[in-house]
């Protein structure tokens, strides 16, 4: 097995979201100074690399925490949609997507991550879509971009009241192109908070 990692770095220079807070981390203590080495984290948890919870953006309550850890990892569904600013069902998919699996959506956007076109210019996931990716009733999808849809985020609502979690800023998708078969581990922090950051890894049988 192969491990490929799907994650962006984080760093004090990583970009965020138009209108989000940046990242401070910064090393408090140094081994010459104090004996050890340490760093301070200061984040959103919408930064970088991420997993949305439904109560992002609904009513509901349950935190990262107390989500069951069945939910972080599957069995992974790569789809290239590289040149598609609509992403619409495919017939294709009633074949290809299961009950339980986690879907990576692959658009290359990832090679521009951070620059101003990353977070206005990409990909919406439609309607029927969603309602296919909910009937299968599938654990996560993930997303190189920066979000399924824009605002005022009708995907986002339809992913979440079928208890479908959202991965955004992923990278490296292009490694598993012509994988045969590959697992998804993204396991979040165990934090009170809506979301998280997370080290997403695939798994890949070579």
């Amino acid at each position: 097995m192969k491990l490929i990692d799907l994650t962006h770095t984080i760093q004090p220079n990583i970009p965020v979201f138009p209108g989000d807070d940046p990242v401070q981390l910064e090393q408090i203590r140094t081994l010459e100074r104090d004996g050890f080495n340490n760093f301070r984290l200061s984040t959103g948890m919408h930064v970088g690399t991420h997993i949305d919870g439904p109560m992002h953006m609904t009513s509901d309550t349950k935190m990262m925490a107390e989500l069951p850890l069945e939910m972080f990892a599957g069995k992974g569904v790569l789809i290239d949609v590289r040149g598609e600013q609509k992403i619409e069902f495919r017939e294709s998919f009633r074949t290809m997507i299961q009950s339980g699996d986690i879907v990576l959506f692959y658009s290359g956007s990832d090679t521009i991550f951070g620059t101003p076109q990353y977070f206005t210019d990409y990909p919406d996931i439609t309607e029927e879509l969603a309602l296919f990716l909910a009937d299968q009733r599938v654990k996560i999808i993930g997303l190189d971009w920066v979000s399924p849809d824009h605002e005022p985020y009708p995907i986002h609502d339809i992913l979440f009241k079928n208890n479908i979690l959202i991965l955004e800023n992923l990278t490296n998708l292009g490694q598993l192109l012509h994988a045969t078969y590959f697992e998804v581990f993204a396991f979040p922090l165990k934090i009170k908070a809506d979301s998280s950051i997370v080290r997403v890894v695939a798994r890949v049988k070579e």
